[in-house]
C-alpha cells in the first residue's frame, strides 16, 4: 500500500474496505465487513474538488465550460477504470473474479481516495491525486482531444436518425447523502442500457456510454470493453 499511495497507512482497515466491492461475500471470521460504497461516495466528492482546483490553476485563461468538460474527462468512469487497472487494482480488490465489471475498479479508485481523506486528511488526498496520479498517469493534452459527452452524442444521433430517446429514472437506491440513481436509456421504447451513480447527471452519462458502446455507435478501446 505504501508503494501505491506514497506513505504508510494509519488506519489499515479503511484501505482494506476501500478494495471491498459490494459483490464480495461476507466472511464470518473477517475483520473487515461491509463494502466500499460509502468510501466511494466520499472519494468522489474529494476527487471532484481536487480536480476542479488543479484545472483552475493549470488553465488560468480558460472559461468555465472548458474547465467543466476537462473535469468530466478526468473523473468519468472509463478513465478512472483505466487508471485503476494501470495501478494494479485488479490484484487488490477483494474476491475479484474473471468476469468482474471494470466499473468496480473505478469505484475502488474513488473509495481509496475516500480512505486517504479519512486517514490523513485533504492535504494528503490532494498530494496523492496531483503528485502520484496526474504527474505520472494522466496526459492532459490527450484528454483535451477526447470526447466524453456521451449523453450529448447519443442525443445528437437520435435527432439525426429521428429516434425518440428518453433518460428514465428507474430507481433511487439508499437515502440521504449516499443515495444513488439508476437511469435507463430508452430508445423507441427499448432499453439500451442502465447505469447507477451518486448523481442523476453522472448516471445519465454512464448509461449513455453503455448504450453507445452496446450498439456500436462509439469507437471503443478493446482493452476497456467491460466498462
Amino acid at each position: 500500500m505504501k508503494r501505491l499511495i506514497g506513505f504508510y497507512p494509519g488506519n489499515t482497515e479503511l484501505y482494506k474496505l476501500a478494495f471491498r466491492n459490494k459483490s464480495a461475500p461476507e466472511h464470518g471470521n473477517a475483520k473487515v465487513t461491509g463494502n466500499n460504497e460509502r468510501l466511494e461516495y466520499l472519494g468522489d466528492a474529494v476527487l471532484g474538488s481536487v480536480v476542479a482546483h488543479y484545472l483552475f490553476k493549470r488553465f488560468p485563461f480558460e472559461d468555465e465550460g472548458f474547465l467543466t468538460e476537462m473535469r468530466s474527462k478526468i473523473v468519468n468512469r472509463a478513465h478512472l477504470n483505466k487508471l485503476a487497472v494501470k495501478l494494479g487494482f485488479n490484484e487488490l480488490i477483494a474476491d475479484s473474479g474473471e468476469n468482474i465489471s471494470r466499473s468496480v475498479y473505478g469505484d475502488a479508485f474513488e473509495a481509496l481516495i475516500g480512505a486517504i481523506y479519512l486517514d490523513k486528511g485533504y492535504k494528503a488526498s490532494n498530494e496523492f491525486i496531483v503528485n502520484r496520479i496526474f504527474k505520472f498517469h494522466v496526459d492532459m493534452d490527450e484528454l483535451e482531444m477526447t470526447e466524453v459527452n456521451f449523453k450529448g452524442k447519443l442525443i445528437d444521433w437520435g435527432q439525426k436518425e429521428r429516434k425518440d430517446i428518453t433518460f428514465e429514472l428507474v430507481e433511487e437506491i439508499g437515502k440521504g447523502y449516499g443515495k444513488k440513481y439508476k437511469i435507463a436509456i430508452m430508445v423507441e421504447g427499448e432499453n439500451w442500457g442502465e447505469a447507477i451513480d451518486f448523481s442523476k447527471k453522472k448516471s445519465e452519462q454512464r448509461a449513455a456510454e453503455i448504450a453507445l458502446k452496446a450498439k456500436g455507435l462509439l469507437d471503443v478501446d478493446k482493452s476497456d470493453t467491460n466498462t
